[in-house]
């Protein structure tokens, strides 16, 4: 009897370009997006609207199939996240234990020096993080998306949409791992939280909109002027210490600090999410300036994709 041929982990969709899947289900979730052809040879998804409102529209409708088609990015979003932590003991659990690592010795240090009631501080700096790492991840490797995707989009004909979903899929699952972290906290501190807890998960799809359009910006300037994503990495890291992460507002007293705060769109994003966790309802100025930051960033965000994805192959 013949032995059976081991199969090889070398991506079979592009053979030329030396990349390695991550799971068969990678393989077959980018078989299923791929449009039928016409018998011709051409693909169907080459033609597409040349005036301004129909590449709108066009792009519109792939980001609405796609949320619908969610098993598909999911199962790549998860075939990633499990060829990353394969053969490790705890798996994507390491990123929560890190977290909780750096929660209770940085929320302890500053906790301590800002003079804050650690039973109120550690939940305020644990939740903050965990959403401030969510929103940072998103945008830093929204950025990079395309060009760490190269090797697919050039030989995959799926709609570009598809690796930002992917990234969106991969986080959240991450996000979900770190959410045991402050459960951890709220059975140690037993804070008051009732119903309006389920807010944040209306704060948290807000927040998935408007890092979907974030994301799609800057998937597209990015990999034209590669060097934009080192500026942004840079201003990300100055916005951490501008948002009340680390620090409350009510901890530091500054003439200029109002501004700081409530200028900050970044600062709505992060407590619309973690007010509701709290057990306290956000304002409602937090509910208006991040409705509006989500629907100019996703406005932004189809516009240029709408206008430039045809390039994009061009500038890998």
């Amino acid at each position: 009897m013949r032995p059976v041929q081991r199969l090889s982990r070398r991506c079979v969709i592009h053979r030329n370009c030396g990349c390695r899947i991550a799971d068969a289900s990678t393989l077959l979730a980018y078989s299923a997006l791929s449009p039928p052809s016409n018998g011709r040879g051409d693909d169907l998804q080459s033609v597409a609207p040349t005036d301004g409102w129909g590449r709108l529209r066009s792009t519109a409708g792939e980001l609405v199939a796609l949320g619908v088609e969610a098993r598909r990015w999911w199962t790549l979003a998860w075939a990633d996240t499990r060829f990353r932590y394969r053969r490790t003991t705890f798996g994507p659990f390491w990123i929560t234990l890190s977290m909780a690592a750096t929660v209770f010795s940085v929320g302890l240090l500053f906790g301590t020096l800002f003079g804050n009631d650690l039973s109120q501080y550690l939940p305020y700096f644990a939740i903050g993080l965990i959403v401030w790492t969510f929103i940072s991840q998103c945008i830093l490797e929204g950025g990079l998306v395309y060009v760490q995707c190269a090797g697919y989009i050039k030989s995959t004909p799926v709609p570009l949409p598809l690796h930002v979903y992917r990234l969106l899929g991969r986080q959240l699952i991450l996000l979900g791992h770190n959410a045991v972290l402050p459960l951890g906290l709220w059975l140690i501190f037993q804070w008051q939280a009732g119903a309006v807890v389920l807010l944040s998960l209306l704060g948290l799809a807000i927040v998935v909109v408007a890092l979907i359009g974030a994301m799609l910006f800057l998937s597209i300037v990015c990999t034209r002027y590669r060097d934009l994503h080192q500026i942004i990495s840079a201003l990300m890291s100055l916005l951490f210490l501008l948002t009340p992460i680390i620090w409350m507002p009510g901890s530091v007293r500054s003439p200029g600090l109002d501004v700081v705060v409530y200028a900050n769109p970044f600062h709505h994003l992060v407590e619309i999410v973690r007010q509701p966790l709290l057990g306290t309802v956000p304002d409602l100025a937090s509910w208006v300036v991040s409705a509006a930051v989500a629907l100019i960033a996703l406005g932004a965000g189809i516009a240029i994709h709408a206008r430039l994805r045809h390039r994009v192959v061009y500038w890998l």
